[in-house]
């Protein structure tokens, strides 16, 4: 038979917290996502992570996402798992992501201000948006706002009133991000109890404006501080000073915020189907839909375990890709669950990620220019003439652009089976 718009869900990832076993199902006229107890046991309905649910707001076609926020922010560029994870959970979907963070900025935007006062903030904080002119945004404040506690409270309240006053001038998909409480790393680092509780209360407040407003809120406190490393290679904190998420950290946390937006098909979606029609052709193909990566410092699988359904008996096989060879086996041992090489589907994901990262270094020399005091600031009148090199970076980036949308394509294998003798 015929099958038509297959996918696959997720393919192991060794070392993760999430380590499970997920097979992709061909039965017939169906293709189902397998998911194993563990996995549905950890994210199906429970922590507010799991579950089936309409997310809004929905990314669609020529979406153009922008982050803004703080550190929290502004260093996911540098790892670029969010973006990942995103682009993975929605493969057929052209977007792009501009990261508009900047380190230990507030809800008013002062770390923006570089040499000048708050109004130069500000409008630097609108003249990025408008740089980007997104349809969706993502914001991310109240980490710093939360060290002032209740007494900073209803001035924190206003300013983000204000801020989005603003960023509804743009779009009204807006996704406010409810501060990551600090982790407890003992002394000399101070204890945390006394922000955190802050950063609850801070929160709260991000959510009732949310609803007030209409806007979505992405929250990951559960997560973070419910985390405890399973293997002996995942590290025993996700920050490397109680507030800044290091690389493991931002790996860790990427597919619980994606849930928030995007239906993270690989947990959440089960079943998956297709439609099949016709007599199966020689070659049918099956498209397998890239996996997240390992952990941080953590080799890829070398196999995965495929299982394909057949209402015939007879033998199949899979259509190697690149360098992978052809794997054979009857009906019976498809159903069952056969090995097949991971490397090559691996290497793409890896692909798409350095071309993620590039996109951002791109971005964030466009966005934020060395020597700009000489491009745009005070000294410009000594070298203002180079700021007409700046636009220069757009195609740079576009490119990048459409080598993500490319590269996050599942991977096609032909499918031949072959009918038992009667």
């Amino acid at each position: 038979m015929t099958l038509h718009s297959l996918e696959s869900g997720a393919l192991p990832v060794t070392g993760s917290p999430w380590t499970s076993r997920l097979i992709p199902c061909f039965v017939g006229i169906l293709l189902t996502l397998l998911i194993c107890a563990d996995t549905v046991a950890q994210f199906g309905g429970g922590g507010g992570f799991g579950g089936r649910r309409e997310f809004k707001p929905k990314i669609q076609d020529g979406d153009r996402v922008a982050l803004i926020g703080g550190t929290f922010i502004e260093r996911e560029q540098q790892y670029g798992y969010f973006e990942l994870a995103l682009n993975l959970a929605l493969p057929e979907t052209n977007f792009t992501l501009r990261n508009l963070g900047w380190s230990g900025d507030t809800v008013t935007g002062i770390s923006r201000a570089r040499f000048g006062n708050q109004q130069e903030a500000w409008s630097h904080l609108t003249k990025s948006l408008d740089l980007v002119n997104p349809t969706i945004i993502f914001v991310a404040y109240g980490t710093n706002e939360a060290f002032r506690g209740q007494e900073g409270l209803e001035e924190f309240k206003a300013n983000y009133t204000k801020l989005l006053d603003e960023l509804e001038k743009r779009t009204k998909r807006i996704v406010l991000i409810k501060p990551l409480p600090m982790e407890n790393l003992g002394p000399p680092l101070p204890n945390p109890e006394e922000y955190n509780a802050n950063v609850e209360l801070y929160g709260e407040a991000i959510k009732q404006l949310a609803y007030d407003r209409g806007h979505s809120t992405m929250g990951m406190n559960d997560a973070f501080s419910k985390y405890k490393p399973t293997l002996k290679s995942e590290p025993e904190h996700l920050t490397d000073n109680g507030m800044h998420l290091t690389e493991f950290g931002y790996w860790y946390l990427a597919p619980k915020m994606v849930e928030s937006v995007a239906p993270w098909t690989w947990f959440n979606e089960v079943p998956r189907k297709a439609v099949a029609a016709n007599p199966l052709k020689p070659h049918d193909k099956v498209f397998v839909r890239l996996p997240y990566p390992p952990a941080p410092g953590e080799e890829a699988p070398k196999s995965i375990q495929f299982a394909i359904h057949f209402y015939q008996e007879g033998k199949a096989i899979l259509k190697g890709t690149g360098d992978s060879p052809d794997v054979e086996a009857t009906t019976e041992q498809w159903g069952r669950g056969v090995d097949i090489p991971a490397t090559a589907i691996y290497a793409k994901t890896k692909q798409l990620h350095q071309a993620i990262l590039r996109k951002n270094q791109l971005f964030f020399d466009r966005f934020r220019p060395q020597n700009e005091t000489y491009l745009y600031l005070f000294r410009k009148h000594e070298q203002g003439n180079n700021a007409v090199e700046i636009p220069q970076f757009d195609p740079l980036i576009e490119e990048q652009d459409k080598k993500i949308f490319e590269l996050k394509q599942p991977v096609t294998f032909d499918v031949k089976f072959e009918e038992a003798a009667k």
